[in-house]
């Protein structure tokens, strides 16, 4: 039962997390190909992370309701192939409102993996399953820092037909979601432990770490929406497989980042690695800007995805354990998605009225407000060990 729900979870993680930057990588074909502006992909980004936010309430409702968290993950999956294979439609026809759709059911999708594949492998293993989440955080790290590639090499062996492409990768998600339909699994929810915990939950702690995740993701998502526009338009990237190799390298720095900065922290503190992972993420876009030199941005993808493993396993450390659920949802959902929302949005009006390296510079003070915020979290009483992995 442990390897077959490690297998299923490892799987999905590796294709929700792929599936993420698929978008990302496809506005730079809208932008380069279908004529789309900077403010048209900022209010498409912001529609994924916003309706990923909406739904993320309810599909932790549905998992409680059900008591099958494989089967709804399964369900996320599916519909991630789904939105991309709308996508593939969208993009064959040009068809703007078609794309919006797609964006939509997009974002739903993305909203399902995270908290259920955590409940199913927290479920299984009951606390024991440090090497589990190594192997199954090292499959998301390695679908998000992959999938770039793949995109666009899949680009280039189809001869630029981006429309077919999507399909593929749609078909593929939605065959690797049925092993997650066969396993049995079940919730156990003890609901008095749970209310008693819920009533201790230190709100003013949740409050100030939420708003360190919402500046920090305005900041790190409106780069990161717009990283394949910013190679192609301030570096003169071509749009090819080679393109997709780059951002590959870019986001492959968290996979040794991400258990560093995990070990770092069990001897500093995550309070202090949470503000140098986000300080660390500003200056190297800084210095990107200024220099143009591409050695910058894997630092920063190094200090940017790192960091997720840090924000959550601190959470749960400042507030009593039976209450890690609902704050980290707070955290998670309202933080880091929310944050995911605005930040696109902001790029994108921004780049249109000002340009696109001015848009960037303004977004970039929210992640130096969120590292200056840092101190404001209260010391952790007790210390978790940090996943490796996220």
């Amino acid at each position: 039962m442990k390897t077959k729900v490690l297998f299923t979870t490892s799987i999905s993680h590796f294709i929700n997390d792929g599936n993420t930057w698929v978008l990302p990588t496809v506005y730079g074909f809208m932008v380069k190909y279908l004529g789309f502006s900077n403010l048209l992909v900022g209010l498409l980004g912001t529609i994924f992370f916003a309706l990923s936010a909406l739904a993320s309430p309810f599909v932790s409702y549905i998992a409680d309701k059900t008591g099958k968290p494989l089967q709804a993950m399964s369900l996320g999956i599916i519909l991630w192939g789904l939105g991309l294979i709308i996508l593939g439609l969208g993009i064959k026809g040009d068809n703007l409102p078609i794309i919006i759709l797609s964006v939509i059911i997009s974002g739903i999708a993305s909203a399902f993996y995270h908290p259920l594949g955590a409940s199913a492998l927290a479920l299984t293993y009951q606390g024991s399953g440090g090497i589990a989440l190594g192997i199954n955080g090292a499959m998301g790290s390695a679908g998000r820092s992959l999938y770039p590639y793949i995109t666009l090499f899949l680009f280039d062996a189809l001869k630029e037909n981006m429309s077919l492409d999507m399909i593929i990768i749609g078909i593929i998600s939605i065959i690797f979601s049925f092993p997650s339909l066969t396993i049995k699994l079940t919730f156990t929810d003890d609901k008095k432990d749970s209310n008693k915990a819920s009533a201790r939950t230190p709100i003013y702690v949740v409050s100030i770490l939420t708003i360190i995740s919402l500046f920090r993701s305005i900041f790190t998502q409106g780069v990161s929406q717009f990283l394949t526009i910013i190679l192609l338009q301030l570096l003169g990237f071509s749009y090819n497989s080679y393109l997709g190799l780059v951002i590959t390298g870019i986001l492959a720095a968290a996979i040794i980042g991400q258990p560093l900065l995990g070990y770092l922290s069990d001897i500093a503190g995550r309070r202090l690695l949470q503000g140098v992972s986000t300080g660390g993420a500003v200056i190297s876009f800084l210095l990107f800007i200024y220099t143009h030199n591409l050695f910058w941005l894997p630092l920063f993808g190094f200090f940017t995805y790192s960091n997720f493993p840090l924000t959550l396993s601190l959470t749960s450390d400042l507030v009593p354990r039976n209450s890690t659920g609902l704050a980290n949802a707070l955290v998670w959902g309202i933080g880091v998605t929310g944050g995911g929302a605005i930040g696109p949005l902001i790029v994108g009006f921004l780049s249109n009225v000002y340009g696109l390296v001015e848009a960037l510079l303004i977004v970039s003070i929210f992640g130096l407000l969120s590292a200056l915020m840092t101190p404001l979290i209260p010391r952790p009483p007790k210390r978790s060990k940090v996943p490796l992995f996220g």
